[in-house]
């Protein structure tokens, strides 16, 4: 049984097309092998989402994967160990208790992708 922790989710924006993003979500849009991967953590503000994975369910190995929400579609921006960002939206790491930490960073750089 994969179990699942879902901490503050909200809708990626008012469109219509959006659909609600949880740790169902965060497994189908990382292709992560749901018999065996769970989620430990996730964060979601609004466009931008992060999960942090345990792939094996074991608790061995953690993974933070980075979702984003353009034109009303989650897809999965990156995924890896340690700190991860896109300059001038976010930046995403967790803490020695495994809590995610999400932190936007719009306005910081104008390259934003939106």
């Amino acid at each position: 049984m994969v179990e699942r922790i879902v901490l503050n989710v909200t809708n990626c924006c008012d469109d219509l097309r959006m659909n609600h993003f949880d740790a169902d979500a965060a497994i189908d849009v990382g292709a992560w092998d749901r018999r065996y991967a769970r989620v430990v953590d996730l964060q979601v503000e609004g466009d931008i989402a992060a999960a942090l994975i345990d792939p094996n369910g074991d608790g061995a190995d953690l993974n933070v994967s980075i979702y984003t929400c353009i034109d009303g579609v989650w897809s999965e921006a990156g995924s890896g160990n340690g700190e991860l960002s896109i300059p001038g939206w976010f930046r995403t790491t967790w803490t020695d208790d495994d809590r995610l930490i999400l932190t936007r960073t719009d306005g910081e750089d104008e390259d934003h992708p939106c």
